[in-house]
């Protein structure tokens, strides 16, 4: 693998008809930061959703150019890793973590509802002081 392939993957100004090239790279980690570049072009992570590579795949799961359709389709990966990456994703759309809490694999399904529980938690508790701040202010 050559260096600056793998530099040039990770870097967001490198220019999207690189990252699109680089997305075809031979090379598995050199795939891997073009798909978590935020800069890759939305041809080449669709290219990369079904890249043959578990930890590829997870990586277009963090990018946040990845569209519903993408997670939507992530969410449903045969590997179990990739499914487990999404349940822990405290960013995934609510009704992906939903559908995922109901996986087939207990890892995926405890992981997803642990996910759940706590943005439930953390919402409640953005309420609360939110209240408390609105209370001390009258």
């Amino acid at each position: 693998m050559s260096h600056s392939e793998y530099l040039a993957a990770g870097n967001h100004t490198t220019p999207r008809e690189d990252l699109a090239k680089l997305a075809l790279s031979k090379e598995v980690k050199v795939r891997e930061r073009v798909a978590e570049n935020p800069s890759c072009p939305t041809v080449a992570l669709i290219a990369l959703v079904e890249d043959e590579h578990p930890d590829v795949r997870s990586n277009v799961a963090g990018n946040p150019k990845a569209t519903f359709a993408m997670l939507r389709l992530l969410a449903k990966d045969f590997c179990l890793n990739v499914r487990y990456t999404l349940a822990e994703d405290h960013n995934l759309p609510r009704p992906l973590l939903r559908m995922l809490s109901r996986d087939e694999n207990p890892y995926v399904s405890i992981r997803a509802k642990q996910t759940l529980d706590r943005l439930k938690e953390e919402k409640s508790a953005k309420r609360k002081a939110a209240f408390t701040e609105r209370k001390q202010a009258s």
